[in-house]
């Protein structure tokens, strides 16, 4: 088949799409990245001092690391849905799209480009944590357990398409919140992978439909959620997520 990979320049998603190209090595896959974001006036330090740390493991994982050619050669699609935007991604004909911490919301006429359909994969479970950072969120309301979501999107709505898997384990508070989501995406990536090589054999995806107004939409958190978060004494990141990182690289899992 061939893939369109939809995702981000940060590290949890250069992680995750690289391990779906590993595990999905018989398939022609182009892979886009959301572009330059604006930083919000007035955005937190700490969310600042967090991009400035997933620059660093970048630019580590960049020098460490063979990334596969798809990676390499990824371009942007700042606007998905803009005439020049649905033109690229028709000229690929995708007969599946991929989406994994892509930062754009795709419109009706971009989800109608593949044949079989959009998947998401989103860092925290559904319903109960919609939104941005929802590792997060469940850190910050001592959730027993953390998770990511496979699930389709049908509409512009964030992250409200019906649900075709969840994979969930046990929130670790010595990690990390950046740790923690890394750690999300070698059991998430094989869900992913194993839905896209059911649709490549012809098979359809069991799914069920999120309830409706069913759990909440979380956004980007403010001082007083961050200064709440470090009070428990949880932290957003460290220097030793790159041993992380490296861990889960050569895991394989």
């Amino acid at each position: 088949m061939r893939l369109v990979l939809l995702g981000h320049s940060d590290i949890a998603s250069v992680f995750a799409l690289t391990r779906l190209l590993e595990l999905l090595p018989e398939h022609e896959a182009r892979v886009f990245f959301s572009g330059a974001l604006q930083m919000a006036e007035g955005q937190a330090s700490a969310l600042s001092a967090l991009a400035q740390h997933d620059q660093r493991l970048l630019d580590q994982l960049s020098a460490s690391q063979a990334l596969p050619k798809a990676m390499v050669e990824a371009d942007d699609l700042p606007a998905p849905n803009s005439q020049e935007g649905l033109a690229l991604v028709r000229d690929w004909a995708p007969d599946l799209v991929l989406s994994v911490r892509y930062r754009r919301i795709l419109r009706e006429d971009f989800i109608a480009i593949p044949r079989l359909g959009v998947l998401n994969l989103h860092s925290g479970i559904l319903p109960d944590y919609k939104g941005v950072m929802a590792t997060f969120w469940a850190m910050l309301h001592a959730e027993r357990e953390i998770g990511c979501t496979l699930h389709w999107i049908r509409d512009s709505g964030i992250d409200t398409g019906p649900v075709i898997d969840i994979a969930r384990f046990p929130a670790d508070y010595k990690r990390t919140y950046l740790a923690n989501v890394l750690a999300l995406y070698p059991p998430g990536c094989r869900m992913m992978a194993d839905a896209v090589q059911a649709l490549a054999r012809g098979n359809s995806l069991r799914d069920e439909a999120q309830r409706a107004n069913a759990g909440k939409y979380f956004s980007t958190p403010q001082v007083g959620d961050l200064e709440r978060f470090t009070a428990k004494g949880l932290r957003l990141a460290a220097p030793g997520d790159f041993a992380t990182l490296n861990e889960l690289f050569s895991s394989g899992k």
